[in-house]
């Protein structure tokens, strides 16, 4: 085809711009039937995998029936192992998002954050984030180097006698 020089400036003319429009379009229109067709076969397979474990579980039911187990509490039990395998995985993911994101962190930084979770202790550090971190430090859960357990202890008898609570029966003027 030939160019059209527009403003000192090469440009395709209508027609040969129009055939790369149309190529693009044909190109799209085949990535949504195939997409499609995708889609209606793993439908299809899901379909035929839920059919069979439905089958599966209702005969399981009525065996539990006819031994005098009533249905209500196989669904309940069944039903609560699923979500807790659910939240479990989503609890998993989470956990390994906060530990990349410490794992990201400045050397540095990664100290600090270590320091800080040896800090909040065994319950923390033992939830995952805080144990991981820890323990890419060498270091144990509860344990703390000189540095921070000074630091802890201070902060916690400053926040201890600023506490009126805990004085020895003053009272705060007001």
């Amino acid at each position: 085809m030939a160019r059209v020089l527009e403003g000192g400036r090469n440009r395709a003319s209508a027609e040969e711009a129009s055939s790369y429009v149309d190529e693009c379009d044909r190109i799209e229109q085949e990535r949504e039937r195939l997409l499609h067709d995708l889609d209606v076969e793993f439908k299809a397979k899901k379909r035929a995998i839920n059919t069979k474990a439905n089958d599966e579980i209702t005969a399981q039911l009525n065996d539990a029936k006819s031994v005098g187990v009533p249905k209500a509490v196989v669904r309940s039990i069944v039903d609560g192992q699923k979500k807790i395998r659910k939240h479990a995985e989503l609890l998993e993911s989470a956990k390994e998002a906060a530990r990349e994101r410490v794992d990201q962190l400045e050397a540095e930084q990664r100290t600090q954050a270590v320091d800080i979770l040896t800090a909040l202790g065994t319950d923390f550090a033992g939830f995952g984030l805080g144990a991981a971190a820890v323990e890419r430090e060498g270091e144990q859960p509860g344990q703390q180097d000189a540095t921070t357990a000074a630091i802890v202890n201070a902060a916690n008898k400053a926040w201890d006698d600023a506490d009126p609570k805990k004085g020895k029966g003053k009272s705060a003027a007001h």
